[in-house]
Formats: structure tokens, sequence, C-alpha cells
């Protein structure tokens, strides 16, 4: 059970006690908000094999929010300071064991390598690095769908994603979003040389 959890459900407790109408009512709308929040920002991920590196295991991880929303937030993701999330462990965003990346421009050449906790750093899950990212031209100028492309997953592993966008009025996260990273296996043998045409 997650922390925000656990401060709801305390109050919700002491509502049934003391019998505060009033207090429980300002409860169950601060409930009702957090709820809502968490779907504003909706996360779908794609599981590949990279094209360009054998035995390499890749997601592209696309967020968008309505234009309604994305208009009281006062936000265009084209913008906005985001990051994205990731645990491979149950209850990792609330146990802290999670690594970031932050939404900025890269490439396979200058890739952004994802930035761990001190108790997480050598796990190798977490090695993994952005590449590239990807803003389709119908949403360009609303701003309300981006995707990112990271390399260098662990293999088989589930991996759990989040966005969290920064805005004026406080951070704004996705609900997680649970994918298994693809398995690539390639065939790294030479050509033998007696498979080579004899030049006459």
């Amino acid at each position: 059970m997650s922390r925000t959890s656990l401060r709801l459900i305390v109050p919700a407790l002491s509502c049934l006690v003391i019998m505060t109408s009033g207090n429980c009512d300002l409860l169950a709308q601060t409930f009702q908000q957090s709820q809502r929040e968490a779907h504003k920002v909706v996360v779908n991920v794609e599981d590949f094999c990279s094209t360009t590196k054998l035995r390499t295991s890749n997601a592209r991880i696309r967020w968008s929010m309505s234009g309604d929303t994305a208009a009281s937030a006062k936000v265009n993701l084209a913008a906005a300071k985001q990051s994205l999330e990731a645990t491979v462990y149950h209850d990792g965003f609330e146990k802290g064991l999670l690594v970031s990346v932050p939404v900025t421009p890269a490439t396979p050449d200058r890739p952004v390598a994802a930035r761990a906790s001190a108790k997480t750093s050598k796990l190798r899950a977490y090695q993994f690095s952005l590449i590239q990212l990807e803003q389709p031209k119908a949403a360009a100028e609303t701003g309300t769908e981006m995707a990112a492309v990271v390399e260098g997953l662990e293999p088989g592993v589930d991996y759990t994603w989040r966005i969290v966008i920064e805005t004026d009025s406080g951070r704004l996260v996705s609900s997680p979003t649970t994918s298994e990273a693809a398995v690539c296996p390639a065939d790294m043998a030479s050509p033998s040389p007696t498979n080579k045409r004899r030049k006459r």
C-alpha cells in the first residue's frame, strides 16, 4: 500500500470515530481529486529489439494527456520539464528503488544515461539510456503527446514506468505501466571461410 493511501485511510478512520461530517466531506473530495490526477497522463509502452545493435532490448514509451488537461494544468509537453522514471521492484516508487531519466533531446551517439540512487546504481536493469525523443506531428502544436526511446534494458525483466511533469501547481504524475523487456537472440557466429566465393 502506498504512503498516499495510508495518509488518506488514517483520517478516514478518524472520521468514523469522531463523526465530523465536514472533515469527512473534505477528505472524500481530496481522495477523488488524487484519483483523477493519476489518470490525467496516460502511458503506453512498446518493447522491441534494436535494429542496429545485436541482442539489445529497447522500449518506446509514449505518454499523452487530453487537451483539457493540458489547458487546465498550463502544460505543453514539448516545453515542460519532465522525467521518465522506472522501477523493477514491487512498490519500487514508494520505496525509492527507482531510476530517473530527464526527458531531454538525445541521440544514439549522445544518449542520456539513467540516474539511479546509491543503493540501486549497480543494478544491471537500471543501466539503460534515453536515445531519442519523438513528438507526433499531429500533437506538435497542442503539446499533448510525446514519446521516448530507451536502449539497453535487461531482457525479460518487468519494468514499471511512469512520467513526472513539473507544472506551476506542482508535480503531475502518471499512473504506472508495467511491461516486460524484449529478449533479443542473435546469431553472432562469423561466416565460415569455406563459404566465401573464390576469386577466379
